[in-house]
């Protein structure tokens, strides 16, 4: 991928490998800089603690987030190869506030950030945190990697593009042209389009000739909503076209409204296991 500077964000050494050893494979493919942010976390704010005991925690918070840092950091020194030579490891303390800021100022200086599927097994609210951290507060691109993923390096074969019209399928189509363009062939996937479009003639037209002049091979495909979830639909499409990586905005409607009601976002992150582009 066409990519130069790639990012990752380490909070977790069980929960973050696979994206930590997929963001160093498309590094060395794409002869890319990579930098691993080893943050630090206070476990006391994201995990149950016993009624009485804060006071004491507190006090012991910034050393344990200050050593948490730097066993990642040896962690991640011993695990990828000393030989590459563009890698930057951070060891970074974050105290019990703000984590969400000092995720989403390392997460703005690369081309894109790698990171880990923020629900399912060793997971828990920190990751969700530092997801939309980088999501929301970067401006980059996000490469989902779903549990037991590990890149190749390798360029998706078969993408398919979320697009619903949107600001964020914009964003997202724009912030994944490196994976289009390297794509052997790209499934635009509308799932019931408005009958009152601006596109209705044509849709998807429009987009397809936007990427065909980047080189992009682009074909649509209008899908009836045949499933509860617009994700159902999406995932099953994936699953029948051997689909490598979907393409797509993150979170059209609140984070808030998607978290209580369900959207094709939340549900995605939560069930996917295909790589996800996302930007918002």
């Amino acid at each position: 991928m066409a990519y130069k500077t790639i990012s990752v964000v380490v909070t977790d050494q069980e929960a973050d490998h696979d994206a930590l050893m997929s963001a160093f494979n498309l590094a060395v493919a794409g002869g890319a800089h990579l930098d691993v942010h080893c943050i630090g976390i206070d476990p006391a704010r994201f995990e149950a603690v016993p009624i009485g005991s804060a006071a004491s925690l507190a006090v012991n918070a910034l050393e344990d987030a200050r050593q948490s840092a730097e066993e990642l950091a040896a962690w991640v020194t011993a695990l990828l190869p000393k030989d590459y030579g563009p890698l930057a490891v951070i060891p970074s303390v974050v105290p019990q506030m703000g984590i969400e800021a000092m995720v989403a100022r390392l997460a703005s200086y690369c081309d894109i950030v790698v990171a880990a599927k923020p629900y399912g097994p060793q997971k828990n609210p920190l990751h969700v945190t530092v997801l939309e951290a980088e999501l929301f507060g970067s401006g980059a691109p996000v490469l989902v990697i779903p549990h037991g993923e590990v890149l190749s390096g390798e360029p998706f074969r078969q993408v398919l593009v979320a697009w619903n019209e949107s600001s964020e399928s914009f964003a997202a189509i724009r912030a994944a042209l490196p994976v289009l363009k390297q794509a052997h062939r790209v499934h635009i996937v509308m799932v019931d389009p408005p009958a009152h479009s601006p596109e209705r003639s044509d849709p998807g037209g429009a987009i397809c000739l936007m990427l065909a002049r980047h080189g992009v091979k682009a074909e649509v495909s209008i899908l009836a909503r045949t499933m509860p979830r617009i994700s159902e639909v999406l995932t099953r499409f994936a699953i029948d076209h051997a689909i490598d990586a979907i393409v797509m905005g993150a979170y059209g409607h609140s984070r808030f409204r998607e978290s209580i009601l369900g959207g094709a976002t939340r549900d995605l992150l939560e069930y996917t296991k295909i790589p996800l582009v996302m930007a918002h």
